[in-house]
């Protein structure tokens, strides 16, 4: 073996150390001469570096390249196409094209536009349906990437940091995605009586220890009281950079060379190999919504659940939530793709699919990005938000053909860009070097690329929005406003930027707050924004609704000065006429309900869900316009409804009703979050709040991490299931209200101004509670039940016994 290292300077130490190692990594060692890489085994260490260290760190690294590559040849075959790419200036989508296609058109995608004219209408119909969908879902997060521009460091160490953990509005950007979930469950829970546990799969990456941080957070955060069973992460292989101008690895030092996440469009071929398509069919998901950590803005009001009501309803296998795109953006387009395909025995098919075209690629498509109409900044085809809608089933098969095929879906739009330059300091000069360099990348929303519908004829453009990859399109503020890129010092351009997706965070909060009918001031221009702040504050748990509908019937008129903030982290709250001058705070700290051991959780609830199950086959067949006798709508399979006992016992073990010990209890361990009426509730009716509020002159203020200095403010904290209640009022200076778990405080206006406080113990029930019925518009009413009537509709369910008997 030492011909095949004749110039490594360590070649007697790698040459004991690749004894140690496995089959499968000394072959990745050996690669590298084959790549003509060999500078990577040959470039000084860094002193101090452990030798061994390093060649078990870079034979694992090469082992995980060489195995998720293995469609297209392993590690050898993914620098082959990285020169190949090089060499054609193409990508694999382009040269798909050229060889298969006649002829190609796109087109404008036709879907439903909840921002047009009847789209409020069109969100309650659609976001019914995604509620309908909603045991059916699973949620996909994408988090491998190394978040580069957000220059995120941590405070103590110094260390580069992943951008799930980047403080937004006052929390980590993944704890605002699982609250996103948790707001359309509590939504779910409050119609139907019944919680869902949405499974959650998350990728991953080593780039900045993202795996480790990631991980450490969750479980921190005792998984968000879901349990570990209910995520699923995995790791993407990091990719070496290559230079633009030989295809040489960067190496900073020996065994060391500089590695990056191969792209988000790894998720796809990474769920199939690490088993995650099989785990969502075991907890009878068929559907998923994908969505990117960057992005904050995706949960906002019906989008989300719009966009999978539009999916599932139809059994469709894939979905963009799109929206305006504007000219010369650093974005990718979403189009239509019509391809005229001649087949080998001479016929023509047209082959349809929506699909994504990256920005980079605009001139090789032959695309011009030019305005929708004159005078317009607005380009002629929307905007790619990677905000998606995938059907399992049919995204598993493709990406399982595309392994078989060496491509395709396996590895979705696998591009290489080189246009950006990268730093660092060469290992064998020394030097500090500045070359263009890049790797190959494959896109996860060109999955849909190989999920085309093929047609004898054409298909009339008035049908383009009835096929199998469709768009929801949305207002932009509404569906995406990334947090990618820092800002720099001084500058205006706040695209991309926290600084710009707090601002649109705010658009979106006057714009429900004008829906609620409550008066607030308008925002300032940019250059105000960041050196005054915003023009005021609103942040609330999205469970207070999601849906701005439900929103304003829980908030009703009422006033925002200018310079005012206002927190709401209460789900249950009736708010009439609440007028803010300064500073008002709500928290609740059960949101939605209380912890329980996950034990009794899972038999207090599995016998209302098998009730439910069988309702909603019947209402789901009801949905699709089927016969109850029937098969199951839209292609889905919901299996049969399996006896309560033999249910339970697939759960906890047959032998749990007799007081036996569960054999699978080791599933079922620690807290759980119980969606319930054990939350905390606030009613303000007719009431003023005056203070002087947030300290705007302050210089450590940093609003899009609401990280602000007070000088005064009004908080009501409520702790467990407790109630605070105040009407006619006025809540003046700094004021701090601390309610008891358990207990009911009410709050009025005394003699001379004095403010009255009360504290009573609560009962059983809660003194009020929203009921919410879904319309025959598809309207979600709400109806606020008394003490009186809440007791009622206990005193007429008492005959039955409690769920908890098993136990």
């Amino acid at each position: 073996m030492h011909h095949v290292f004749p110039s490594c300077r360590h070649k007697d130490l790698l040459l004991q150390e690749l004894v140690s190692l496995s089959a499968e990594e000394v072959y990745t060692i050996l690669c590298l001469p084959a790549m003509s890489q060999e500078h990577v085994l040959t470039s000084p260490l860094s002193e101090g570096t452990s030798f061994r260290t390093c060649v078990q760190q870079l034979a694992s690294t090469l082992k995980h390249v060489d195995t998720f590559y293995n469609s297209i040849g392993g590690l050898l075959g993914y620098h082959r196409k990285c020169l190949q790419i090089m060499l054609e200036r193409t990508d694999q989508q382009t040269a798909v094209l050229s060889q298969t296609a006649e002829e190609v058109t796109f087109h404008m995608p036709r879907g439903p536009d909840l921002a047009g004219p009847q789209g409020r209408q069109l969100a309650a119909e659609s976001a019914a349906a995604g509620l309908e969908a909603l045991p059916h879902m699973a949620e996909i997060y994408p988090l491998g990437g190394a978040g580069d521009r957000l220059g995120l460091k941590c405070e103590h160490t110094g260390e580069g940091l992943p951008v799930a953990v980047l403080p937004y509005c006052g929390r980590p950007l993944l704890e605002s995605l699982i609250r996103d979930v948790q707001a359309r469950e509590y939504l779910y829970f409050k119609l139907h009586g019944v919680q869902q546990m949405t499974p959650i799969a998350i990728m991953t990456s080593d780039a900045k220890d993202n795996h480790r941080r990631v991980t450490e957070f969750i479980t921190q955060c005792d998984w968000f009281g879901r349990g570990k069973e209910s995520f699923r992460l995995f790791r993407q292989p990091l990719v070496p950079l290559v230079s633009a101008a030989d295809g040489k690895w960067l190496v900073p030092q020996g065994l060391a060379p500089i590695l990056k996440p191969g792209g988000h469009g790894a998720i796809w071929k990474l769920m199939l190999d690490e088993g995650i398509f099989s785990w969502m069919y075991q907890h009878d998901r068929e559907a998923a919504i994908v969505r990117q950590i960057s992005n904050p803005m995706a949960g906002t009001d019906a989008t989300l659940l719009s966009l999978s009501g539009a999916g599932y309803a139809d059994s469709r296998s894939f979905g963009f939530a799109s929206c305006p795109r504007v000219v010369g953006a650093a974005e990718g387009m979403n189009v239509l793709l019509e391809r005229k395909v001649r087949q080998p025995d001479g016929r023509v098919e047209h082959a349809y699919n929506v699909t994504n075209v990256e920005y980079t690629e605009f001139e090789k498509q032959g695309i011009c990005d030019v305005p929708a109409a004159p005078g317009s900044q607005y380009s002629c085809f929307p905007a790619n938000t990677n905000v998606l809608y995938v059907g399992l089933k049919a995204a598993e098969l493709a990406v399982r053909a595309g392994v078989e095929s060496g491509g395709g879906a396996a590895l979705p739009g696998m591009i290489l860009n080189t246009s950006k330059t990268t730093t660092y300091t060469d290992a064998h000069s020394g030097q500090e070097r500045s070359v263009p360099a890049g790797r190959m990348e494959c896109t996860m929303q060109n999955l849909v690329d190989s999920l085309a519908q093929h047609f004898q004829e054409a298909v009339p453009s008035q049908r383009h929005g009835e096929l199998n990859t469709f768009v929801v399109y949305n207002q932009r503020s509404r569906v995406t406003s990334s947090a990618k890129r820092k800002r720099p010092p001084g500058s205006l351009k706040i695209h991309q930027t926290p600084d710009g997706s707090f601002l649109d965070l705010q658009r979106n909060a006057r714009d429900m707050l004008l829906r609620c009918g409550c008066d607030v001031p308008q925002l300032p221009e940019v250059k105000d924004y960041l050196d005054h702040g915003p023009s005021f504050i609103f942040l609330f748990h999205p469970s207070l609704g999601p849906l701005w509908d439900v929103v304003a019937q829980k908030v009703q008129g009422g006033s925002l000065a200018a310079k005012s903030e206002m927190v709401v982290e209460v789900a249950e709250a009736c708010l009439r006429q609440v007028h803010v001058d300064g500073s008002l705070r709500l928290h609740a700290d059960n949101v939605m309900g209380g912890t329980e051991q996950a034990l009794a959780v899972n038999y207090n609830q599995i016998r209302s869900r098998h009730d439910l199950q069988l309702r909603q086959r019947s209402s789901r067949m009801l949905w699709h316009g089927e016969v109850l006798s029937g098969s199951t709508a839209g292609g889905h399979s919901s299996g049969q409804t399996l006896p309560l006992h033999e249910e339970l016992g697939n759960i906890v073990g047959n032998g749990v009703v007799e007081g036996t010990r569960p054999h699978r209890e080791d599933q079922v361990q620690g807290q759980r979050l119980v969606y319930s009426k054990r939350c905390g509730r606030v009613v303000l009716d007719n009431v003023t709040v005056q203070n002087r509020g947030v300290d705007w002159a302050h210089a450590g203020n940093i609003y899009w991490q609401h990280k602000v200095h007070r000088h005064e403010s009004c908080s009501i904290f409520l702790h467990g299931r407790s109630e605070f209640a105040a009407s006619n009022v006025s809540l003046e200076g700094n004021q701090t209200f601390n309610v008891p778990d358990g207990f009911k405080m009410t709050v009025s206006a005394g003699p001379n101004g004095v403010i009255r406080q009360t504290l009573e113990r609560l009962q059983a029930e809660p003194s009020w509670q929203w009921k919410y019925t879904m319309g025959t518009d598809k309207n979600i009413q709400l109806h606020m039940e008394e003490a009186s009537s809440v007791h009622q509709c206990n005193a007429m369910a008492s005959d039955m016994p409690p769920l908890s008997y098993i136990i």
